[in-house]
C-alpha cells in the first residue's frame, strides 16, 4: 500500500520510529491528545516531539464524548496541548450519543479562545446522519471536514455544509515502516503536498518550498496553437472639412 500523506495515531501505535515513517513518504502526523474531560493520551507529548524532530508536521485531536460539557472538554484539550496562535485543532466527532448541539458548543469554545485556532471536524456516518445535506452555517463557516470513510470508490460527505473534504481517512488497516504491531489510519489530502503542510501547520511555521522528492509532479504543458487573429475593417465616410482622428487601443494611428 502506498504511503499516505498523513497518518493519525494514538497510544495504540506505541512509540513509532518517526525517521522510518518520514522516509516512507509520510509528511504529517495527527495524534490523539485527550478524550472527554479526564483522559490524556500518555504517548502524545513524546511522539509529537519525536515526529517534529525529524521534520514531520504535527497536529492533535480531541475525542468528544457525550455526557459532559463540550466547553469544559475543549478547555481540557487546550490545557493539555497548549496551542500556539493559529494552530490546527481537531474535534473527533464519532461517538454514538453525541448531538450536533454539543459539536456546536465545542466549536464555539475553540473560536472564543481568540487564538485564531483553525478547526477541523473528524467524522463519518454520525455527521452525515445528523446534518444530511442541510446547511449547517457554523460548521460551514468555521470548520474544515476530515472525513472518515473506507471505500474503494469516491467518498460521500454532507455537501450542503462542506463543498469538499480537506482530509480523507480512507483506510484503518495501513502498515508502515517504523510502526510495528499495530495497524495505522491512512489519510489523503484534497490538494498538493505544500497545501497539506500549510493546512496542518500554524501560519508562522515557515513552510517553504518542499524538496523535489516530495513535491507532487506537475503536468508538462505542451504549447497550444497560436490564437486566431481577427481582422476588423472599419469604413468612415466624413463630410468634406471634417477632421478625422483614428485611434486603436488609445494609440493614434492616423490624423
Amino acid at each position: 500500500m502506498t504511503a499516505p500523506v498523513c497518518i493519525d495515531i494514538s497510544h495504540h501505535q506505541g512509540f513509532p520510529d518517526f525517521k522510518k515513517v518520514a522516509a516512507a513518504g509520510v509528511l504529517g502526523v495527527i495524534h490523539k491528545a485527550t478524550e472527554g474531560s479526564s483522559y490524556v493520551d500518555k504517548n502524545r507529548a513524546t511522539n509529537c516531539a519525536a515526529a517534529k524532530a525529524v521534520g514531520l508536521a504535527v497536529s492533535t485531536y480531541h475525542w468528544l464524548s457525550p455526557g459532559s460539557s463540550p466547553s469544559a472538554q475543549m478547555d481540557f484539550y487546550l490545557r493539555a496541548i497548549k496551542p500556539v496562535r493559529g494552530e490546527r485543532v481537531i474535534i473527533d466527532y464519532e461517538q454514538a450519543g453525541c448531538a450536533i448541539h454539543e459539536l456546536h458548543e465545542a466549536v464555539l469554545a475553540l473560536i472564543n479562545t481568540k487564538l485564531d485556532l483553525r478547526i477541523a471536524v473528524y467524522s463519518g456516518h454520525l455527521l452525515k446522519q445528523q446534518i444530511g445535506n442541510t446547511v449547517d452555517t457554523l460548521l460551514k463557516t468555521s470548520t474544515d471536514l476530515w472525513l472518515a470513510q473506507y471505500t474503494t470508490g469516491s467518498p460521500s460527505w454532507p455537501i450542503g455544509t462542506y463543498t469538499g473534504w480537506a482530509l480523507w481517512q480512507y483506510s484503518d488497516t495501513g502498515t508502515l515502516p517504523g510502526i510495528t504491531g499495530a495497524m495505522v489510519d491512512f489519510n489523503r489530502f484534497n490538494g498538493t503536498n505544500e497545501e497539506f503542510l500549510r493546512w496542518i501547520s500554524p501560519p508562522d511555521a515557515g513552510i517553504g518550498t518542499l524538496p523535489d522528492s516530495i513535491v507532487q509532479p506537475q503536468p508538462k504543458l505542451e504549447p497550444g496553437p497560436e490564437p486566431a487573429q481577427q481582422i476588423v475593417t472599419i469604413e468612415i465616410n466624413a463630410p468634406p472639412g471634417v477632421r478625422v482622428v483614428t485611434k486603436i487601443q488609445q494609440r493614434t494611428v492616423s490624423d
